[in-house]
């Protein structure tokens, strides 16, 4: 029996994107980079419609696709007016137990550009918010 090419790579995916972004966003652990992504992507989909959730679940690889929908209940759609916005309830989210790197949003916004197939990129960037796709422009 054969494995799918997601599971048989998932955990090569996840630390090929642990290593890139505790590099990009200089974090000293795993642990720490780790929180960051998961705090991201939760924080994410609490801003997407839930046709978007689905959108950017179906592209991420195996692992990054459990994180996304770890702990998901679905709740009313949060705003996003402005980057600040989304980093000050990201921050939030990583306390007591991290404090926020700068500038971690737009790490994570190039981490899942860089290591995304071009397909899966192009398919996450077309439901992001509006701030967060102006970010990842600029990645």
């Amino acid at each position: 029996m054969t494995n799918p090419r997601d599971v048989k790579y998932a955990n090569e995916s996840i630390a090929r994107w642990q290593d890139a972004l505790k590099q990009r966003a200089m974090l000293e652990t795993n642990n720490i980079t780790f929180a960051c992504l998961r705090g991201f992507l939760h924080e994410l989909r609490a801003r997407l419609p839930l046709a978007a959730i689905a959108t950017v679940g179906n592209h991420l690889p195996a692992v990054q696709r459990g994180v996304f929908y770890q702990d998901w209940t679905p709740d009313a759609l949060l705003p996003t007016p402005d980057l600040a916005t989304f980093e000050a309830a990201l921050a939030a989210r990583l306390l007591p137990h991290v404090h926020m790197p700068e500038g971690i949003a737009a790490d994570v916004l190039w981490l899942i550009k860089t290591e995304s197939e071009p397909f899966d990129a192009a398919a996450i960037r077309s439901v992001l918010p509006s701030p967060l796709a102006e970010i990842w422009d600029r990645a």
